[in-house]
């Protein structure tokens, strides 16, 4: 695949601007792990996807019509993960999880968009948006003050963790030296 060629391209411009940086990547860098079970992923999600569309067309709902590139990472990626706990039955039910999830869930989270989903007619058909945009719609709906107090809360327990991992790998880094 590109990882390849893509992590060092990326490391020389992290050098320059944000010197110790470590490369992070996305959910492609399993798909090497089990080719097929990316492709059964992909073409099961977009199946499901499509199928889905047809069944708000026939119910009159919004009608949410999927995005190939969200299905192609996320449903190759749930093929994956469901190839290595269940061969090829795990790889079609995770990718079919996956398919209703991005296609049923923007459903859910167009309430949660107040105005801006009701004027533009659109969401995010992601599933960290869902998950994240429906979570904090649910909170939203308790109030202002709850859903303030939630963010912050959780930027502290980002924080925290952070400071955590990051001072246990000093301790470690300075045992090794010894």
């Amino acid at each position: 695949m590109i990882l390849s060629e893509i992590i060092p391209a990326f490391q020389g411009i992290a050098k320059k601007l944000v010197p110790n940086s470590k490369p992070a990547l996305d959910v492609p860098i399993v798909f090497p792990y089990a080719p097929n079970a990316v492709l059964i992923g992909f073409f099961v999600s977009f199946i499901v996807g499509v199928i889905s569309m047809l069944i708000m067309l026939g119910l009159g709902t919004t009608v949410i019509i999927p995005g190939v590139v969200g299905i192609f990472f996320c449903g190759g990626a749930a093929g994956v993960y469901g190839n290595a706990f269940g061969g090829l039955r795990g790889a079609i039910i995770g990718s079919t999880a996956n398919g209703l999830l991005l296609a049923w869930g923007p459903l859910l989270i167009l309430p949660a968009l107040g105005s801006f989903g009701a004027n533009s007619a659109s969401t995010f058909a992601d599933s960290d948006y869902i998950v994240s945009g429906g979570l904090l719609g649910v909170i939203g709906k308790a109030g202002s003050i709850a859903l303030i107090s939630f963010i912050i809360i959780f930027l502290l327990i980002v924080l925290m963790t952070s400071l955590i991992l990051n001072r246990r790998d000093k301790i470690n880094s300075k045992s090794k030296e010894l």
